[in-house]
């Protein structure tokens, strides 16, 4: 019997290739497809959740300087994606709750012992969002608002001012004391309320500048202000994009309260007690004085391998260290709480949609943060460049 004519075999395994073909082809299409939109959905549902969680933060800051009662409000930082058979899922979004540096609210009747000072800061939520933009949700004298003017956007705001009420009454309420928290689940933030500073202020007729990061044109020539108490709001004199709202109104027509987060708040000093301008609220300010970022050794399917970053820092501070493809989108990411004087980690890369094999080496952008100064070192690096170290800030 002869076999080398026998054909039999052959429509049968033909077939089952080119239904494997069209299984890896679907599964590709998915994961490129679908499971992107999936996860933009999931992403969306959470940014509709933690809007309403800041819209309640707001609520509660504000009450517990009118009433004089702590209020403890819950903010879903982030978010996770659906498990997945045949798909790959990138890390799980993250997200950064934090109050900003310290900036004096001044209170005065035009004489340097009639002007007193209160420090406030802003309360900023920045999601780690991969697909839709991380646009950040801003309290900020008592206005609530999402913030995409990083990202070419606008300004939207989610609560107006409660600043100044109908009656022309200015009632503040100022927000202190250093706070962040970043992850993936929920935080509590503790709002402690101080006695009422009202007997601190100056009598007669106040001129009252209030901190805040949006301009006249970006919302406040707008905003419901009797003419008589809207001052306008000063230009970016230190090009931190901190500007000042000025308010004219009396001793009788004033009301500020403080409220602390995590902590009581501090106290409204005299002009010359030593309370001023912006800053850290204190202490010395952390710095980096050395980054390096080396590829590891095993290398991923986009042409990136892990990263490990090693670190010195001038004092204990909480960090965040990313790696952005070459369109400035994050493929991996990692934040370090009170990260010590020295240290490392690995950042893993999200693996590209063609995970069957490696493709030619791209470049990369390895970023380090500091949490509570922004101060960022960052290096363009690329895995055929070598194994590193590679110097981001020295």
């Amino acid at each position: 019997m002869r076999f080398s004519r026998d054909r039999r075999g052959q429509s049968v395994v033909v077939g089952a290739v080119i239904l494997f073909g069209f299984l890896i082809l679907a599964i590709s299409l998915y994961q490129v497809q679908i499971v992107p939109q999936q996860n933009a959905q999931v992403e969306f549902e959470h940014f509709q959740e933690v809007r309403n969680d800041m819209v309640d933060l707001r609520a509660g800051i504000l009450q517990a300087g009118s009433t004089d009662r702590r209020q403890y409000q819950t903010v879903r930082l982030g978010t996770t994606y659906p498990p997945r058979l045949f798909a790959i899922n990138p890390p799980a979004p993250s997200g950064t709750i934090r109050t900003g540096d310290s900036y004096p609210i001044t209170i005065s009747n035009g004489t340097p012992e009639g002007t007193v000072t209160v420090p406030t800061r802003f309360v900023q939520y920045r999601p780690g969002y991969h697909e839709i933009e991380e646009s950040s949700t801003w309290y900020d004298a008592s206005v609530l608002y999402l913030d995409a003017r990083g990202e070419g956007g606008e300004v939207a705001v989610l609560e107006d001012q409660d600043l100044v009420n109908d009656a022309g009454e200015v009632q503040i309420v100022a927000v202190q004391n250093e706070f962040r928290r970043s992850g993936t689940g929920q935080v509590t933030l503790e709002l402690y309320p101080a006695e009422n500073v009202t007997e601190t202020i100056p009598a007669g007729d106040l001129t009252v500048t209030v901190p805040t990061r949006l301009s006249g044109s970006a919302y406040w020539d707008e905003a419901d202000i009797p003419s008589g108490v809207y001052g306008g709001v000063t230009s970016d004199a230190n090009d931190d994009g901190v500007h000042n709202l000025t308010l004219e109104t009396t001793s009788d027509d004033l009301t500020v309260d403080t409220v602390g987060v995590q902590e009581a708040p501090e106290e409204a000093t005299q002009e010359g007690d030593g309370v001023g301008g912006g800053g850290g609220g204190g202490g010395t300010t952390p710095t980096f004085e050395s980054v390096e970022a080396t590829v590891t050794s095993e290398q991923k399917s986009n042409g990136i391998e892990d990263i490990r970053f090693d670190w010195q820092l001038s004092e204990s501070a909480d960090i965040q260290l990313r790696i952005l493809n070459d369109n400035g989108d994050p493929v991996g990411s990692k934040t370090v709480n009170s990260a010590s004087m020295s240290g490392s980690t690995i950042v893993s890369v999200a693996s590209g949609s063609n995970s069957g094999g490696k493709r030619e080496p791209r470049p990369v952008t390895v970023e380090a943060t500091i949490f509570s100064t922004g101060e960022t070192c960052d290096e363009t690096i690329s895995s055929g460049d070598g194994d590193g170290p590679f110097a981001m800030c020295a």
